[in-house]
């Protein structure tokens, strides 16, 4: 039995750390001597941090597919923590009056965020107002005292179109997205959609359907707390992308469905396609 595992992990160190797949530390145990295991917790611990902090293993990391597996934790937070490995940046996030400021996560830099409220709201839109937008949108901390801060008019009452993208440095396999509302009508956020650019065009990947997400739980002026959303493929066929955008679709020229765009925490959540690199 001892010479039959000898044989298969031989096999698999064969293949080299390329095969690496999903289940990283799975697949480093498997090229952990056999030896090294045998002599004790010490010598299998150093084996598989020196496994771990090779170069070769560095490289191969970026081959394989990385899936992000549960709801908390998606592409965003990947790429602002290095997959986990290190804190998420802080940083002072001030309003137009700057006696009011709040600390909020910072997106992340391989993220490129795209805001567009429409002509007219765009015009008013000042830069400060563009940050305040874009550190809500990647923070998944909702309270009060950020909602003081990043709750911005310039989200107020937009017109159908109004969007926010994502542009990722990598394709995602999408699955599912989340993302909650701020402290301003999520009860009537009703009509919206999330697109995937899809080599020339976007295709539709998810649609409300008249329905806020939190109509039956917020009033007027309470935070539309997170809400988890499946990819429905039967829509369209199934592709990977690195560009995702959130638009409203209310109905022109009627104010009863002015919609406000204050998505808070939007992320991203499936499997990142090689090749890929988190910094």
């Amino acid at each position: 039995m001892a010479q039959s595992r000898t044989d298969a992990q031989a096999s698999r160190a064969s293949r080299g750390l390329l095969t690496l797949g999903n289940d990283c530390l799975h697949k480093v145990m498997t090229f952990l001597a056999v030896a090294d295991a045998r002599r004790g917790v010490g010598a299998t611990a150093k084996s598989i941090r020196t496994t771990a902090l090779s170069t070769t293993l560095s490289r191969a990391r970026f081959c394989e597919p990385y899936m992000l597996r549960g709801d908390k934790h998606g592409v965003v937070h990947a790429m602002a923590t290095a997959c986990g490995t290190r804190r998420w940046p802080m940083e002072a996030v001030s309003c137009t009056n700057p006696t009011r400021s709040c600390i909020a996560r910072a997106p992340p830099r391989a993220l490129s965020i795209a805001i567009d409220r429409r002509p007219y709201a765009n015009a008013l839109a000042s830069k400060m107002d563009d940050e305040c937008f874009a550190h809500g949108l990647v923070d998944p901390v909702l309270d009060d005292e950020r909602e003081g801060t990043l709750a911005k008019g310039s989200e107020c009452s937009l017109e159908s179109g109004a969007e926010v993208a994502y542009t990722l440095p990598f394709k995602l396999a999408l699955t599912h997205f989340r993302f909650a509302f701020g402290r301003c009508n999520a009860n009537h956020f009703n009509y919206w959609a999330l697109d995937g650019w899809d080599r020339d065009r976007w295709r539709l990947l998810y649609e409300s359907k008249g329905v806020s997400p939190w109509a039956d739980e917020c009033g007027e002026v309470e935070i539309g707390q997170h809400k988890l959303f499946q990819i429905q493929w039967g829509v369209c066929p199934s592709f990977a992308s690195s560009c995702f955008r959130l638009r409203q679709t209310h109905p022109y020229g009627e104010e009863d469905y002015s919609q406000c765009m204050h998505i808070r925490g939007l992320e991203l959540f499936g499997t990142i396609l090689p090749p890929w690199r988190i910094e």
